[in-house]
């Protein structure tokens, strides 16, 4: 799968462009704020319907209009496939093959695109929501099941928040809310520990390939029940929740859940926060990145697009070009950077220079197009 044609009104800096893509490599190459990470986050958005900086789709309006919109020309499994995503204070609305998408979830994961940012370099040191987001984002790109299933468990969990605010406690009622979200946990929890533990092991094969040393990571999932067999497991969540009662009564809320749950990211069996360099946590985020590119591949069979913003910045001469060397092949890869890189031949390469919001220049194997 590849974007061959990207259309962008009124998308932050851009007022009115269009986009030409090639298979391979993709240079975007401009200036500082000039536009680069808004094209790669508007090809994020058509993965996600969400930008990756955390914002509001508000913020992604060209400033003094009232809505952006993104066409996307896809080619999957050697088929044209049209996708839109438009976005207005009113609402949004989403399109594939040209028709409405009456859930988010129908249209998410059509396009699957992973993005490295270097906000993204965060995930050490922020609080567990944000690396909750990060796993929650990329599972859901691999499963259907696992999106609905979290959506429902937030449902059931919105209320049981709000009767544990109520009057009276009716026990039973309680009960059944109990065990609709143990049943709904049991799925999530088994789901994420494999997730987790696929990625470990397909993530590290590239990062002592980029990293070049003797260092090993790992990841370590931090959550408030035993992996079990799904009895077993339904069994300890429901005696966590009578154990637990008393205390959720008293401050309103459910405190033990997967919506408390954290992994940490370790480094020679050390928390890579307080012991990993900066250049070995870049290492860690880009082997992640890639690990989660080839895990979708191998669970839906096709070949995701990687987005690679500001990559370069930290790296000499040599780990640029082993970095370019150890990225699959196969797959659509869009690196913006502030200056040309030497081009490499081994695959197609396609070179945009951006600036002020429009293409200034384009380039397909070193020739001017």
């Amino acid at each position: 799968m590849y974007i061959s044609h990207l259309h962008l009104v009124h998308y932050r800096n851009y007022l009115n462009q269009s986009f030409e893509f090639g298979r391979g490599i993709n240079y975007i190459v401009g200036k500082n704020a000039q536009g680069k990470t808004n094209l790669l986050e508007s090809i994020y958005y058509c993965s996600t319907t969400k930008t990756h900086r955390n914002v509001d789709d508000a913020c992604c309006i060209y400033e003094g209009y009232d809505a952006f919109r993104i066409d996307a020309a896809v080619i999957k499994k050697n088929r044209k496939v049209d996708l839109t995503a438009i976005f207005s204070k009113s609402g949004k609305n989403l399109y594939l093959y040209r028709n409405p998408v009456k859930k988010v979830s129908d249209f998410v994961g059509f396009v699957n695109a992973i993005i490295f940012s270097p906000n993204d370099m965060n995930i050490f040191s922020a609080q567990p929501r944000f690396r909750r987001r990060f796993m929650d984002i990329e599972l859901s790109k691999c499963s259907k099941t696992y999106m609905f299933t979290l959506n429902e468990y937030y449902r059931i969990l919105k209320q049981r928040n709000a009767y544990l605010k109520t009057e009276n406690i009716d026990g039973d009622y309680l009960s059944v809310l109990d065990e609709k979200c143990a049943d709904l946990q049991c799925i999530i929890l088994k789901q994420r520990y494999k997730f987790l533990h696929d990625l470990t092991e397909i993530s590290q094969e590239f990062y002592e390939e980029l990293a070049n040393d003797s260092t090993k990571f790992s990841i370590v999932y931090k959550t408030f029940a035993q992996i079990a067999d799904e009895k077993q497991m339904k069994e300890e969540i429901k005696k966590i929740y009578k154990n637990n009662f008393q205390r959720d009564l008293f401050l309103k809320t459910t405190e033990k859940g997967i919506h408390k749950d954290d992994f940490m990211l370790m480094i020679d069996g050390k928390n890579a926060d307080d012991f990993a360099s900066q250049g070995q946590k870049r290492t860690i985020l880009l082997s992640l990145k890639v690990g989660i590119v080839k895990l979708i591949e191998k669970i839906i069979n096709d070949e995701p697009i990687l987005l690679l913003d500001d990559v370069f910045s930290e790296l000499d001469e040599e780990r640029r070009r082993k970095l370019l060397d150890l990225l699959p092949k196969n797959i659509q890869i869009f690196i913006s950077t502030t200056e040309k890189i030497h081009e490499n031949y081994e695959r197609p390469i396609r070179t945009i220079l951006i600036h002020d919001g429009k293409i200034k220049e384009e380039h397909q194997n070193g020739r001017k197009t």
